[in-house]
């Protein structure tokens, strides 16, 4: 899908400043043809070239680049190709409208997710009407009931009078089946007004989505918090002796006793965050237009509380430091922080403080039946929302050898490229008679990157890039021998 963005953002702010194209042109040493087709999105704005011309407009290069504009452009392309939906328009036409209209771009995407929210509530409701065993056998008395009191009624509108003993027998029968009716349709009413017994809402997840990618999954307010609690610390006192001194619930013996040292130390330090960072954490929540059901807030929350234990047992200043030195090695991260992989993996994605920015990692987090837990997205590699990622992905081949680490290059159908490396690690301690509970923890980086980072070292770029997609549906691969489903796109 083409990126319409940079060219009408150009334009756009072009013509706010009052510049001509000539004029603009000029001054970023371009033709103004050249302008012209860029503005026209008939020609890609390259990297150095977007960063002359967002000088000259006095902007960062990040606000042409139109990262978030991007994300919505892709998603409005993958609305385009749902099945329900007429084919009206073509995915490439989701840049245009992103560049043209912001505001109409996300009132559609708002849209559609109360589209399929309310659509998912259909189907969940109808299926728990034909499935519930309470529902049918309440329906089943409802019926009974009525058909009784029907009876009766029929019975003492009839032509022959009755005698007293039987006309008080059939009333007799009426009031009690009245009686049982109202209750067998109190208890269904009762059944749809529980909260507990609602259909969930099928959306909370794509805004918490949201929320992270909308504040680039970095909050200084919180390494704040993690700061001050870490000078708080008494001399020579460890994350986890400070968090068992604040005040709160007991620790659960029981339930730390099957968790590892690093899962252990996270609970406290998350505990003690709890208290600490609270209140702004309940301030981001209750303030940010992404999460507007409950649901959501309490999903961002926890997400936010995890977030600020990563920043006390991973400093943001020392820990970039660290990453840089060891390029980005997480087993060599875990061993100088004390932390598990899966917390070193995901600290190295909020490295984005402005002016001090790590190497931008997505991070996609996935159980063994393709379900994605958490995501963070990166430029030119949307991650899934609505079904599982291209089979190809290291993600899912981690799963064949559980602790190694399973690494390739991919070339996306557009060309973009990137480097990719997994791991699948084990959630807790096994158990006799179940399975192992694993999750494949996946990192990946552009390509240009990979030099930086030690996952790269020994890969030959043009002989391990693999063609990928980004899921079969949207994936424009035809002969790939991977495909689990036929392409949307004609």
């Amino acid at each position: 899908m083409k990126n319409a963005v940079p060219g009408w953002k150009v334009r756009n702010l072009r013509k706010a400043q009052g510049l001509s194209q000539a004029e603009l042109a000029r001054r970023s040493g371009l033709s103004a043809p050249y302008l012209n087709l860029i503005e026209r999105n008939k020609r890609p704005a390259t990297g150095p070239l977007l960063d002359r011309i967002a000088e000259e407009l006095g902007v960062d290069r990040a606000v042409l680049d139109g990262e978030a504009e991007r994300k919505l452009s892709e998603e409005l392309g993958e609305i385009v190709l749902d099945p329900a939906l007429s084919r009206l328009v073509s995915p490439d036409d989701a840049g245009d409208l992103v560049g043209q209209s912001p505001q109409w771009a996300q009132l559609v995407r708002k849209l559609y997710r109360a589209y399929r929210d309310q659509n998912e509530s259909v189907i969940a409701l109808a299926d728990r009407l034909n499935h519930d065993p309470f529902l049918g056998e309440s329906v089943h008395q409802l019926v009974t009931h009525a058909a009784s009191i029907r009876s009766a009624a029929e019975i003492l509108a009839g032509l022959s009078p009755l005698d007293t003993a039987d006309r008080t027998r059939f009333l007799s029968i009426i009031a009690s089946d009245t009686g049982k009716l109202s209750d067998a349709a109190r208890s269904l009413v009762d059944f749809f007004d529980n909260a507990n017994t609602r259909v969930r809402s099928a959306t909370s997840m794509e805004h918490v989505d949201a929320f992270i990618f909308e504040t680039n999954n970095y909050f200084d307010e919180l390494e704040g918090a993690a700061a001050d609690f870490r000078r708080s610390f008494r001399e020579g006192e460890t994350a986890v002796a400070a968090a068992r001194r604040m005040p709160g619930p007991e620790e659960d013996n029981e339930a730390s006793a099957t968790m590892s040292a690093p899962s252990r130390q996270f609970a406290l330090v998350r505990r003690a965050m709890d208290r600490i960072a609270g209140s702004q954490i309940e301030r981001i929540v209750t303030n940010h237009e992404t999460l507007p059901t409950e649901e959501a807030r309490d999903l961002a929350r926890s997400a936010l509380l995890g977030y600020a234990a990563a920043a006390v047992l991973m400093p943001y200043d020392e820990f970039l430091d660290a990453a840089r030195r060891c390029r980005y090695d997480l087993d060599l991260l875990c061993g100088r922080f004390g932390v598990s992989y899966e917390q070193a993996a995901h600290r190295v994605a909020t490295l984005r403080r402005p002016g001090s920015e790590g190497v931008r990692f997505a991070y996609m987090r996935s159980d063994p039946s393709g379900f994605v837990t958490k995501r963070l997205p990166l430029p030119g590699l949307p991650l899934p929302r609505y079904g599982t990622a291209c089979p190809l992905w290291p993600v899912y081949g981690a799963f064949q050898s559980a602790g190694v680490t399973v690494r390739s290059y991919g070339e996306l159908p557009a060309g973009e490229q990137f480097l990719f490396f997994a791991r699948a690690i084990e959630k807790g301690p096994a158990m006799v008679g179940r399975p192992r509970h694993l999750l494949s923890i996946m990192l990946a980086c552009p390509a240009s990157d990979s030099a930086e980072v030690v996952y790269g070292d020994g890969l030959e770029r043009r002989t391990a890039m693999v063609p990928v997609g980004t899921i079969c549906r949207l994936c424009s691969r035809i002969g790939c021998g991977a495909r689990q489903e036929a392409p949307l796109i004609a």
